[in-house]
């Protein structure tokens, strides 16, 4: 193994260095590579060795618990930075981003800690039978070092990892010392170890060395003079008196001690305690699932996982009832023979809803009473340093359950040590990854599949085998959480009388559901009262606007809408979903997108009727609803220009609308929403807000239009359309109308869809007003078509068309132009179908009507193929694809498939045209649509 400490600049590819300033080079040209916390992004993931970083581990790693607002685009901008920089140098296509996340493409090879770390491993492993040739190359190993490790990079991580690695520089001077010691080449040691031991006073350890290496040097004084210089540091630092070890040490020498002289003697046998600490709790017998969980955890405590510094800190984190604790355990129970100095377990009551979390003190008292220590000392600073002394070379098991935070665990870590430590906390101590090297192992909820294992664990094979259905409903209703799945089962073992069909509907019962999973003689492990226990510790801002969340009705929701809902600002919003998020009362499914698990959100809205009043309730959804009442209408606004849909609710004082810079933000905003605008239409009818509700349902048109989901698109607008009707709002019920025929005959009911048009053709008989009167027969006309009868279809397009011509409705002459267009089409009359198509053309991009663009645009390529102009028509139909593509319309993209399928056909390009139906199909069936078994004849036909 090549180790000598060469700077490998030459060596015809990325070379990192990171112990000592950090720097990389690429084929010997040296990388600029920015400002500190740059530089600290490019350590982080040179440190991962080829492996990915996401985007909250940067966050954690560069600004810890309070990043900027901006952290997102501060990212972007230093990975831009230091991929211009490689660039500049030749090293391309290094820092790729990868599913979310971001990977340095570097081999353990190219980085010197890697390099160092396996020297080290190669050094241990060569130790026992070659001890002058592994000295040699720890030696090397530490040469590695250049000064301060990761100068230049500032960050959480950089501190974290700094200290981490000194910790180990300093185990490795240990143990080089210790090989010099036991193969006689004391005198090589003394200046290295005085070194060490001026820079560490308090490490009793390298003393302890420097001490035997000056007495086996003939120089017993000096190594003396060395004891009663640590007496002096530890009393007036720590107030405490050397160890044991030492002492004993100091005592042969000062006795002469011939034993000492021996190579094969260590400095400071001490005994230890006969007894060693076995405190873990006990496992649960009906342990199922975490297969994959507990194979992360496995490869942490691997020896190859564990590098050079032997102590592992694994963070396990996740919801109240997600099952951390039961899982720390089990794999505690699995690996505790591989420590064998013991198990010691501390519950440092973080979420304890009747008594305060530990102190550091008190933590660290049971800790040392567990090592034997019956006398304590009389500081913190003390009480670390003893118990850290203790750990040094021991190997023990040490879990931490229940944190609360970082800061209290931290004290409790070892230094150096060859020990392994758990820490289960519902936070997510994103400060011990980053400044203590943790790794942390978020747990989510079982799978469907684990979940019924546990029921049938519990329950019993027989009722489970009679009852399959009712099982797998039981394990849905419980939210796959496994306390309130274990509830369950206590309560099906309590009544064995009762089927399990009976109790899955009584939980189904929403309101009931809370009070089904607890256990009469136990609140504390109910569901309802462990969830308590992450509220009691919230702050009065966190635990209120936890509170007004639950009553969102939607499936998740951003940052604006939380501030809206709790009525505070933005920024104060985004702490406070960090704050939720952390202690798992909230997920995130995304950035800056959050959702509650369904047994949290009962309990969120079963407070919010506990402790806010109805008016603040009414207010907070009043609030959410106009909200997202102008955000629609914004959107809307630019997808739909010139559309008319009646002004909106006013928005309160004080409230920002959303805005959109353009038609795809916009497009975006409504991807991400319409979930919830669909709920929030319903919660409104239900309250009586029926303007919001009628005004909600006619904003999401252009959403529902070009993604094609019809089934949730007429549930919308039924919503809205009854609203109107108790309402009396004349204008609003034929607009609704209107847009429910759209659906209905995109689904192939059309015959409802002329019934609807008809309906509201003679709402307006009254009215007069054009804007709709043009849209109504314009729609009647398109879904005569829709149904072949096109002669029937053509005078109410032509009456259209010249009534938004009349009245100066660009919006509604373009899509009036496009029904006609369509018309004479289907009635074999292509030259005019041009005319009105190009003219519709015009007036469409003029508005930026894009839907009613990608319509006409296929309908153009029909007409050139009717002419026999099939270059024409190819060339249509592939510049409308790519259009369609463009703004997400999934519908047009289906047609444009399927007409170049048919072209590719008539030139016998088969597997082309197949291809592409194929696509076209794979659309029509995703959205629902009417067109899929036009596909499905069409690949039929040329199978055949």
């Amino acid at each position: 193994m090549e180790l000598i400490g060469v700077r490998d600049t030459d060596r015809g590819s990325l070379w990192v260095e990171l112990l000592g300033e950090v720097r990389a080079w690429s084929d010997g040209r040296g990388v600029s590579l920015g400002p500190p916390k740059q530089r600290a992004l490019f350590a982080m993931l040179a440190l991962r060795n080829g492996r990915i970083v996401t985007n909250s581990e940067i966050v954690d790693a560069l600004w810890g618990d309070a990043p900027p607002t901006s952290a997102q685009g501060i990212i972007h901008t230093y990975v831009s930075g230091l991929r211009r920089a490689l660039e500049e140098v030749g090293a391309t296509g290094l820092l790729v981003r990868t599913r979310g996340a971001y990977v340095l493409q570097a081999t353990d090879e190219q980085t010197d800690v890697a390099v160092m770390e396996a020297g080290v491993a190669e050094a241990r492993r060569m130790a026992p039978g070659a001890p002058e040739q592994a000295a040699k190359m720890l030696q090397e190993c530490l040469r590695r070092w250049q000064g301060v490790t990761l100068s230049g990079a500032s960050g959480p991580l950089a501190e974290a990892e700094r200290g981490r690695l000194e910790l180990l520089r300093l185990r490795l001077v240990e143990e080089h010392a210790g090989l010099l010691l036991g193969s006689g080449n004391h005198r090589e040691a003394i200046d290295e170890l005085d070194t060490a031991v001026r820079s560490e006073p308090l490490r009793e350890s390298l003393r302890g060395q420097l001490m035997l290496a000056l007495y086996r040097s003939g120089r017993q004084a000096e190594a003396l003079a060395v004891f009663e210089d640590g007496r002096r540091v530890l009393l007036e630092e720590l107030g405490i008196a050397p160890g044991a070890e030492l002492v004993a040490l100091h005592d042969g020498i000062l006795s002469s001690d011939p034993g000492l002289l021996n190579p094969a003697s260590k400095a400071g046998a001490a005994p230890r305690q006969t007894v060693a600490p076995a405190q873990l709790p006990h496992t649960v017998p009906d342990f199922v699932g975490r297969a994959d969980e507990l194979a992360v955890l496995d490869q942490w405590h691997s020896p190859s996982a564990r590098g050079a510094s032997a102590l592992v800190v694994s963070a396990i984190d996740g919801a109240g009832g997600i099952g951390k604790t039961t899982l720390a355990v089990h794999f505690a129970r699995e690996v505790m023979a591989d420590h064998p100095d013991g198990q010691l377990f501390v519950n440092l009551r973080g979420f304890d809803p009747s008594r305060p979390p530990l102190t550091t003190p008190e933590a660290l008292t049971q800790l040392l009473r567990g090592l034997g220590v019956t006398t304590q000392p009389d500081t913190v600073d003390a009480q670390v340093a003893l118990y850290r002394s203790l750990l040094a070379d021991r190997n023990v098991l040490i879990m931490l359950d229940n944190a609360v935070s970082a800061d209290q665990v931290r004290d409790l870590l070892p230094g150096t040590s060859n020990s392994l430590v758990l820490v289960t906390s519902r936070s997510r101590l994103g400060g011990l990854v980053v400044r203590d090297g943790a790794r942390r192992l978020t747990l989510g909820l079982l799978s469907p599949a684990e979940s019924f294992a546990l029921l049938r664990q519990l329950v019993g094979d027989r009722r489970i085998d009679d009852a399959p259905a009712a099982t797998a409903t039981l394990a849905q209703l419980c939210g796959y959480l496994p306390l309130a799945l274990r509830i369950i089962g206590v309560l099906v073992s309590m009544r064995p009388a009762s089927a399990l069909d009976e109790l899955a509907a009584e939980l189904a019962a929403t309101q009931n559901r809370l009070d089904s999973l607890s256990v009469d003689d136990d609140e504390m492990s109910s569901v309802r009262g462990v969830l308590s226990w992450s509220y009691q510790s919230l702050k009065p801002q966190l635990a209120s606007t936890f509170r007004l969340l639950g009553l969102h009705p939607g499936p998740e929701f951003g940052v604006e809408a939380a501030a809206v809902l709790a009525g505070i600002p933005v920024a104060e919003a985004v702490t406070v979903l960090r704050g939720l998020s952390g202690q798992h009362l909230l997920e995130q499914p995304g950035e800056d997108r959050y959702r509650f698990h369904d047994l949290v959100r009962l309990y969120s809205r079963e407070l919010a009727e506990q402790h806010d009043s109805p008016e603040v309730r009414h207010q907070a959804s009043w609030r959410l609803m106009v909200w997202y009442l102008h955000g629609a209408v914004a959107a809307a606004g630019l997808r739909e220009p010139g559309a008319n849909r009646g002004a909106p609710v006013p928005l309160p004082v004080g409230m920002t609308a959303m805005t959109f810079d353009n038609a795809e933000s916009a497009s975006a905003w409504q991807a991400h929403e319409a979930p919830n605008i669909l709920a929030l239409t319903e919660q409104a009818a239900e309250l009586g807000f029926d303007e919001i509700a009628w005004q909600l349902s006619l904003r999401m048109y252009s959403h529902y239009y070009s993604t094609g989901l019809l089934t949730e698109w007429i549930r919308l607008l039924s919503t809205g359309l009854s609203a109107a009707e108790r309402h009396n709002a004349q204008e609003p019920q034929v607009r609704l109308l209107n847009q429910l025929s759209i659906a209905n005959s995109r689904i192939g009911n059309n015959t409802t869809a002329v019934h609807q048009l008809e309906q509201g053709l003679s709402l307006l008989s009254d009215t007069g007003d054009d804007t709709l009167r043009a849209t109504t027969l314009g729609n009647l006309a398109s879904t005569l078509r829709e149904m072949g009868r096109y002669d029937e279809g053509l005078p109410y397009a032509l009456k259209a068309v010249t009534i938004a011509q009349r009245s100066g409705l660009p919006y509604f002459e373009a899509g009036t132009l496009d029904v006609a267009c369509q018309l004479y089409v289907e009635l074999g009359q292509p030259e005019k179908a041009l005319i009105f198509g190009r003219a519709g053309l015009a007036v469409a991009r003029t508005i930026k009507l894009t839907l009613t663009e990608a319509n006409l645009l296929v309908n153009v390529g029909h007409a050139y193929r009717d002419l026999g102009q099939f270059d024409r028509a190819i060339a249509e139909y592939e510049n409308a694809l790519s259009f369609c593509r463009s703004i997400g319309d999934r519908y047009h993209e289906g047609l444009c498939l399927l007409g170049l399928a048919r072209e590719n056909r008539r030139r016998t390009r088969e597997d082309l045209a197949r291809s592409q139906a194929e696509q076209a199909l794979e659309i029509f069936v995703e959205i629902d649509a009417e067109e899929a078994g036009v596909a499905s004849d069409f690949l039929r036909a040329l199978a055949g």
